[in-house]
């Protein structure tokens, strides 16, 4: 199950790492949750997945989003 458009990922690309950094996990950590290939099934990917959410969010142009 992917969690995010193929157009989402690439605009989240450069937070992994940052994202990864603040709750002491690799960047290939979030980018598996983000991708879909690793559950969010603990509370510290529970987190992740919240944080990538909420950045989307800012970084996502207005035309991108679905209301």
């Amino acid at each position: 199950m992917q969690n995010f458009t193929n157009d989402e990922l690439r605009i989240l690309r450069g937070v992994h790492t940052v994202i990864g950094r603040k709750y002491s996990k690799s960047g290939r950590y979030v980018s598996l949750i983000a991708q879909g290939k690793r559950k969010a099934n603990t509370l510290v990917a529970k987190s992740i997945l919240k944080d990538l959410k909420l950045i989307l969010e800012i970084l996502k142009p207005k035309e991108m989003k679905s209301e």
